[in-house]
């Protein structure tokens, strides 16, 4: 798991403290109280993104707009069978899709607020540095 940074709760690309609060700096926003926020994050599988029971329902959704209403799900089907769709599926985006350079949230973002000791002048006083 990884921890990640943001500065507006959307964009989590800072991989240390130290690189949040110095785009809060260049923005002219680092001031103590500014709030930013921290992640957790783990590496994507393919499977989050392709699922079997949206793709059964995209193909319901599609054959009712080409057919209409004598339409009658015929992708309705069991969980089993479900079950053995997501498992191709997922056969399949072992194969051919690469997501490892993407990462999805675990849990929720948690706020943080700038202090006094992060500002520049009193985190070089203390000895302390941004990159952590």
């Amino acid at each position: 798991m990884k921890t990640y940074y943001s500065t507006d709760d959307e964009n989590y690309s800072h991989e240390t403290v130290g690189d949040a609060l110095d785009e809060l700096d260049s923005d002219g926003r680092l001031a103590a109280g500014t709030i930013y926020w921290e992640a957790d994050f783990l590496p994507m599988e393919p499977q989050q993104a392709l699922d079997a029971a949206q793709v059964l329902e995209l193909a319901d959704e599609r054959g009712y707009d080409l057919i209409g209403e004598a339409w009658d799900n015929p992708f309705s089907v069991s969980r089993d069978a479900q079950v053995e769709l997501q498992t191709l599926l997922d056969t399949w985006a072992k194969k051919h899709v690469d997501v490892s350079i993407y990462y999805t949230m675990v849990g929720k973002p948690r706020q943080l607020a700038v202090t006094e000791a992060d500002l520049p002048v009193n985190a070089e006083v203390s000895g302390r540095t941004r990159s952590a």
